[in-house]
């Protein structure tokens, strides 16, 4: 095997292990002791793959691949997380944000008139 694909092998349960510790300490902020039990076990079990794979003998063996396995699935989740966030964000700004301060840049004559429409336009309506 590849020795690139080993150090990617090795950064991903890096990875696995430091978001297992970010885990930890939101279970230890809520009070959950048994999420914060198996948080650490996955913190220390996958710190412990990191450090066999820094060995220039590792070889992957099946028990790492399955671990590895979890580490990708969490990891993507992640990733596919993030890309939500960011993409939620982009339409903010591309379908209300930025309508919004065309039409004062558009429509607005003098600094009163801007100010009437983005009182106008930004408002956060409260539904209850």
């Amino acid at each position: 095997m590849d020795k690139k694909y080993i150090e990617l092998f090795k950064n991903l349960a890096q990875t696995t292990a430091a978001t297992a510790e970010q885990v930890m300490d939101y279970d230890r902020e809520h009070g959950d002791n048994k999420g914060l039990e198996t948080a650490t076990f996955m913190r220390d079990d996958f710190q412990e793959l990191a450090n066999r794979m820094s060995n220039d003998e590792y070889t992957l063996v099946k028990n790492d691949a399955a671990k590895l396995v979890v580490g990708v699935m969490i990891i993507v989740n992640q990733l596919q997380t993030r890309i939500d966030t960011i993409k939620t964000a982009i339409n903010g700004y591309q379908n209300d944000v930025l309508p919004k301060l065309q039409r004062i840049v558009d429509e607005a004559q003098n600094d009163e008139e801007a100010n009437k429409i983005a009182n106008e336009e930004f408002i956060i309506e409260n539904n209850k």
